[in-house]
């Protein structure tokens, strides 16, 4: 055994007790530890059965930060938020690491920061870019090392893959339910009531089948709503603008799905479904963009619901949206002449204007608004200038050919002009849309009579057959109109266009000098010829008189 060192006893038979250490020097007494910033993150979708509940992780998060001397300065929550986009508050806590307000954010687990991929690395680098890292509570990872970095990217990469695998079931679900004649996401459809649906009795934002209805699920029209859903389409046919269409409804007090006011958006979202026609839209399958409640390329379904418009109306519904959205859906003034007319060969977007900042300001060139988006894609970017240039260039050479192929013709005895047979149809379906809506302001007159008398009865058949009649006369015009082929235009046709555009050039607005180039070209391809910003675009300009590819 180590021996001990003696103590010393003094005369009175009593030990001394052992000497003290003495004091540290104030100069290396322990200094306290700062905790390091972060900030917690909390996301959960309430629809996942699986999910953990905010309490939860914000209990793991705050029990982390206490062993590992972290201090939570702030707390951001997103609740009932999808993983698979960052348009969430997530991006306040990156924002607060790269603002210098923390140098951490803590999450339950890497999946709760993202589950797309693109999403995850490109916010996770700003983060690491201000020195900032991001933080499991309950994976332990050390990201400081290689071996770290591997198996936090491991975790994201699983992540990722159960969002997907989650999202095949849930199109395996949604299509099942298109093929048999529903609406892929079940939700409630206005102007039509759900039938065979009840809330689940403890989640209230569930539905379960009815089963008292023996039926099953399936959408009716609401009395209430069918008349006015019908006028909806009439109106826009017949000329009414989106904005006007809302305030009408807000003036009846047909308020929007939410109980809120009407939009003029969201009233052409509610059109553009077909669902009064009784269609079902879908995104096609065969377009793999990732803007799936913004992209046109759609195909309707037949459902098994009960239309209240008819195939006619829908139909010359659907022309004169495409009529309206042919001027471009961006502000209602164009900017740039050239505004919607540029596209990228590849994958077909249009090209946009860029702002940079001095010397070349606001619209200074165009570039593809899905720049890199797909394989397809093949990145144009041209200067504005460059493109006003070529383009007046190209009318100029449109103009001295149309001179000389004039001067080689012999003069001919102009025929009166005719009436085009696309406005005759135009006109027809208007007055066609006007009769409509008379029989049916005619119907809802009489049932709200309470004149039974035969008299009254023979004055509304009289009435409403003479409706008809006229009905008739025109469906049997319009179907003439339609039966006309037009021939088609000659670039002789627009020459006083052209002339006249490039001789008031300077002095046009943009909206007359845009209006006027969409008379002429059809679309500009911009194809580009090299990888520097050097390398000038070619630009292939389809006139309107070209055959159609």
């Amino acid at each position: 055994m180590r021996p001990t060192k003696p103590h010393h006893v003094t005369t009175s038979g009593k030990s001394d007790p052992p000497p003290r250490s003495p004091p540290m020097p104030p100069q290396l007494a322990a200094l306290p530890v700062e905790p390091i910033p972060a900030i917690g993150y909390v996301r959960v979708s309430m629809l996942r059965e699986e999910m953990i509940s905010p309490e939860l992780q914000r209990a793991a998060i705050t029990e982390w930060a206490r062993r590992n001397g972290r201090e939570v300065t702030e707390w951001i929550e997103d609740l009932d938020k999808t993983g698979r986009n960052f348009k969430r508050k997530v991006q306040r806590a990156v924002a607060g690491v790269r603002d210098g307000r923390a140098r951490e954010i803590i999450v339950w687990k890497f999946s709760r920061f993202g589950r797309q991929r693109l999403g995850w690395a490109v916010h996770l680098d700003l983060v690491e870019s201000a020195g900032g890292d991001l933080i499991s509570a309950t994976e332990e990872v050390d990201a400081r090392t290689a071996s770290g970095r591997f198996a936090r990217g491991m975790l994201a990469e699983v992540a990722a893959f159960e969002s997907d695998r989650a999202s095949e079931q849930w199109m395996e679900a949604l299509d099942y339910r298109v093929k048999r004649g529903l609406p892929g996401n079940g939700t409630r459809r206005w102007g039509y009531i759900r039938r065979g649906r009840i809330p689940h009795p403890t989640e209230p934002h569930l539905y379960i089948a009815d089963p008292s209805d023996p039926l099953g699920e399936r959408y009716e029209p609401d009395p209430d709503f069918e008349e006015p859903y019908a006028s909806l389409y009439e109106q826009y046919v017949a000329g009414i603008n989106d904005r006007r269409l809302a305030k009408w409804l807000n003036d009846h007090e047909l308020y929007a799905p939410d109980g809120g006011l009407w939009t003029g958006r969201q009233v052409l979202r509610i059109l553009d479904s077909g669902f009064a026609a009784g269609y079902l839209r879908e995104h096609s399958k065969e377009c793999r963009c990732k803007q799936r409640g913004r992209c046109t390329n759609v195909v309707y379904r037949k459902g098994t619901h009960r239309p209240v418009i008819g195939e006619d109306l829908w139909q010359a519904y659907l022309e004169r949206r495409a009529a309206n959205r042919r001027p471009g859906q961006g502000s209602k003034e164009p900017k740039y002449p050239l505004s919607g007319l540029m596209r990228d060969p590849g994958c077909k977007a249009v090209l946009t204007a860029q702002h940079g900042g001095a010397p070349y300001g606001a619209g200074y060139a165009f570039r593809c608004n899905a720049y890199g988006e797909s394989a397809q894609c093949q990145r144009p970017w041209v200067r504005r200038t460059v493109a006003e240039e070529r383009v007046l260039g190209q009318l100029a050479e449109w103009a001295a050919e149309i001179d000389a192929l004039a001067l080689q013709l012999e003069p001919q005895i102009v025929p009166e002009p005719k009436t085009s047979a696309k406005n005759d149809v135009a006109s027809l379906k208007t007055q066609i849309a006007k009769l409509d809506r008379a029989l049916v302001k005619l119907t809802t007159m009489r049932a709200m009579d309470d004149d039974e008398s035969p008299e009254a009865e023979a004055e509304f058949r009289r009435s409403r057959d003479e409706l008809r009649s006229r009905r008739r006369k025109r469906e049997e015009k319009l179907q003439a109109a339609e039966a006309v082929q037009e021939p088609p235009p000659s670039k002789a046709d627009f020459g006083p266009v052209i002339q006249g555009l490039l001789a008031e050039w300077d002095v046009l607005t943009v909206d007359e000098k845009q209006r006027l180039l969409r008379s002429l070209i059809r679309v500009i391809w911009v194809h580009r010829t090299g990888h520097g910003r050097g390398s000038l675009p070619r630009l292939e300009i389809v006139p309107v008189w070209a055959p159609a590819s």
